[in-house]
Parts: structure tokens; C-alpha cells; sequence
């Protein structure tokens, strides 16, 4: 067999070239796809299953946490720090801890969980939680733990 001369090359890479712009179409005559629809409700959730397995996607609703921490002395460290992961009820409803359970609660939090808590921050959120749980122990919890507004915080929390 006779190899192609380079003009017989060139129009039949010519001819696929014309055939394959013909076949694509001319430019802007293909229209775009539609946009998602985001007003639409979201998928029922879907389950995969295998042999002695079942994953199902689910929803979740959390509820809202209308709680804040009580007014005091460190309660801005409190703020900064520590509602970046936890909701102030989560701290409102634990039990009463002596400073050095406090600190090592804290320094768990940092080293292990990774809490991106400034070191100078511990001693000042230390001193407010366990404020806290004296005041808990004390039989105060209750009205901290209701009161919202820091104007209500402050008069509830007693002395």
C-alpha cells in the first residue's frame, strides 16, 4: 500500500475538520442551560443500601438558643471565645466545677478539641465559669438561665 501524499493529508484532515464544525453548529445556536431553581423545596432524603447496610441522608432542625451568658466580670472573654462552638445554655446548664476542674475543662478544650482560645484569655474565662457555678450552687441557675436580656442578667443574678 501506497502511503497518502500530503495533499490527500491535507483534504481529509480538511474534509473532518468541515464535518466536525457542521456537526458542532455555528456559534451562539445552542441555548444555555436553564438556571436551578432556588426557591424550590430541598430533595426528600435519599438512602443507599448494601448487603447488612442502610445510609440515609437526613434533616436535621436545631432548635434556636435564645440564651446569653449572664453579665459579669469576664463575660466579653466568655463571648469571644468560647460561643464560637458552644451555645451559652451548654455552659448555663453544667455542673458545678471547681477553678481547677474549670481550667482543665478549658485546656481540653484548647489542646485536644483544638479551641482557637488565646492562653492569655484562660484565667479570665476560668474566673466567670467558675463564678458561675458557685452562683449554681447557690440555687441560681434557674433565673440565669431564663433571663435573656442582660438588663434582666444583671438583676436576676443576685449579688
Amino acid at each position: 500500500m501506497k502511503a497518502p501524499s500530503p495533499s490527500q493529508m491535507f483534504a481529509s484532515i480538511f474534509a473532518v475538520l468541515i464535518f466536525s464544525l457542521i456537526a458542532i453548529g455555528a456559534p451562539g445556536s445552542h441555548k444555555p442551560p436553564a438556571p436551578a431553581d432556588t426557591q424550590s423545596t430541598p430533595d426528600e432524603p435519599s438512602m443507599v443500601s448494601g448487603p447488612g447496610l442502610i445510609l440515609a441522608s437526613v434533616s436535621v432542625d436545631l432548635p434556636d438558643d435564645a440564651a446569653t451568658y449572664p453579665d459579669g466580670p469576664n463575660v466579653d472573654a466568655m463571648n469571644a471565645n468560647c460561643t464560637a462552638c458552644h451555645s451559652a445554655s451548654m455552659a448555663l446548664y453544667q455542673p458545678p466545677l471547681s477553678s481547677d476542674e474549670w481550667h482543665k475543662e478549658v485546656e481540653k478544650m484548647r489542646n485536644i478539641f483544638g479551641a482557637p482560645v488565646a492562653e492569655a484569655d484562660v484565667p479570665a474565662i476560668v474566673a466567670y465559669l467558675t463564678a458561675l457555678s458557685a452562683r449554681t450552687k447557690a440555687g441560681e441557675n434557674m433565673s440565669l438561665i431564663e433571663s435573656t436580656a442582660p438588663d434582666d442578667a444583671t438583676q436576676n443574678a443576685g449579688p
